[in-house]
């Protein structure tokens, strides 16, 4: 199964990584006009003129995203689990 970008409307592009992340492409027609690209809760300060350079970025993004998650994920794991963790 591949996973493709999705239309939501004419300005908004999606496509859900691992069915829990999302990666957006998003219209935005204030000054500058351009393609807005957003990973879970990460955005990117920068516009893009096309939508194609826009997914492309959108994914490059992406993997940088996953990269962090996964570190966080390998850091927890060393840690001892016997210890709550501190605030909750």
């Amino acid at each position: 199964m591949s996973v493709q970008w999705t239309k939501h409307d004419d300005s908004t592009y999606y496509l859900s990584l691992g069915k829990s992340l999302l990666v957006t492409t998003v219209y935005d027609r204030l000054t500058p006009p351009g393609w807005k690209v957003q990973v879970g809760q990460r955005a990117l300060k920068d516009k893009f003129g096309s939508l194609e350079d826009a997914q492309k970025i959108a994914l490059a993004f992406a993997e940088k995203v996953v990269a962090a998650i996964r570190a966080d994920l390998d850091s927890l794991k060393s840690q001892p689990s016997g210890d709550p963790p501190a605030g909750a």
